[in-house]
């Protein structure tokens, strides 16, 4: 997988986000991630516990936000005082000791008042579990987490390996605290995104490809589970690390890719389905035997159905959003006829589309047209999917009536 600088899309602007912190080893990541959390927008206020305050010092917290640490309660009532209603508290890393204390009620260390307070105030609460695995997979650190989520918690699930429950990535914390401010934009809504590159074999050993990193289904997936989507399947393959929270089929072979588009679309009903997948618009026969590079050889390409069509006859009240490749950014409405769409993405391989690069793009609805100049894939789609949120398909009737530009 490519390891990418990430992007920040400025979503957490106007928040404050308060990182109470318990000892745990992971708590070295701890100041890494609040400067992340700034890129994102946010101003950032940092809250110890003692044994946290023994582990790594309050220095370099207090260098980390720009703010003093809060290691004790004074004559400010700080668990108080700090929370208004734009205030997120972010319980990282959070250990077994302080995970049982928020879900049973006690409140006697910093991190575990702060909940106290956060919970009853109403505050979004965003909890990320660090320690032993064998200690997160405790059956009563999962009921704690279990009692956690019902109260309405965010709880951030680790990265595992053989022993250790680690402290996710910065990434992925950040999904869940921009989750806790927009999720209620997508909440319910269920996403399916085919992204990717497809391949078509010619011989045991050869393939017939078109070049997709998956750059844009990556930030699909991310920005879809930001504004709440409840499901999200991903089927297609990508250069970057799709996150667990997403139902992921890795496929790159064109025929394997149809059977998991075909199996989703009968076990789900989408609310929207999306394309950026660069899709071979062609068929061939596959040799049994490897090709003879000593010989010319002709290659038969014959035009297959376009898997779109067929994603409309299985999903005819799903919202569907493709997207169209072409030199000039020209476009064929008759093209599209059959799989009548909601939406078209129309760019151009003329500014090198493929992986992180910034592009111009077309949205088409109807008899509508929106510019969208040097755009980042990962704002790309954030539009996508808020014009998204105000279209409507009555009875299969394609919704671009309601789509405003």
């Amino acid at each position: 997988m490519n390891y990418i600088e990430s992007h920040f899309e400025n979503m957490l602007s106007g928040k404050k986000v308060v990182i109470a912190s318990s000892a745990s080893i992971s708590i070295y990541r701890i100041p890494d991630l609040i400067r992340d959390i700034k890129r994102e927008g946010a101003t950032t206020v940092s809250a110890m516990s003692n044994s946290a305050v023994s582990m790594i010092g309050k220095t370099i917290m207090e260098w980390a936000t720009g703010n003093p640490v809060v290691t004790e309660i004074t004559g400010n009532i700080e668990h108080i005082s700090m929370f208004d209603k734009d205030t997120i508290l972010l319980v990282a890393p959070a250990s077994y000791n302080t995970i049982g204390k928020m879900a049973r009620g006690i409140s006697d260390s910093i991190p575990s008042l702060f909940f106290s307070y956060a919970l009853g105030h109403g505050n979004k609460i965003v909890v990320v579990p660090a320690m032993h695995r064998d200690m997160m997979e405790n059956p009563v650190n999962k009921e704690n987490i279990e009692i956690l989520k019902k109260l309405g918690v965010l709880v951030v699930d680790p990265e595992f390996d053989e022993t250790k429950a680690k402290i996710a990535d910065n990434d992925r914390i950040i999904d869940y605290l921009c989750r806790a401010v927009y999720g209620d934009e997508l909440t319910g809504k269920k996403v399916l995104i085919v992204a990717g590159r497809s391949e078509l074999p010619i011989d045991p050993v050869r393939v017939i490809t078109n070049r997709s990193s998956g750059y844009t289904g990556y930030w699909m997936v991310r920005n879809a589970f930001r504004l709440g989507a409840s499901v999200i399947t991903y089927v297609g393959n990508s250069q970057y690390s799709i996150p667990s929270y997403v139902t992921y089929m890795e496929k790159y072979n064109l025929r394997e890719i149809i059977v998991e588009i075909n199996t989703y679309i009968t076990i789900e009903k989408y609310d929207y389905i999306l394309m950026p997948m660069a899709l071979m618009d062609f068929d061939t026969k596959e040799n049994k035997i490897k090709l003879d590079s000593g010989k010319d050889q002709n290659i038969l390409l014959t035009p297959r159905p376009k898997v779109r069509d067929r994603i409309r006859d299985m999903a005819p009240g799903a919202l569907l959003v493709l997207f169209n490749l072409d030199s000039e950014k020209s476009f064929d409405s008759k093209k599209f006829e059959k799989s009548e769409p909601d939406m078209i993405v129309l760019n151009s391989f003329n500014k090198l589309p493929f992986g992180e690069t910034n592009n111009d793009y077309t949205i088409v609805a109807g008899d509508r047209r929106e510019e969208l100049k040097n755009m980042n894939k990962a704002d790309l789609s954030l539009e996508i999917f808020r014009k998204l949120k105000d279209m409507r398909r009555d009875s299969g009737e394609p919704g671009i009536n309601s789509f405003k530009l």
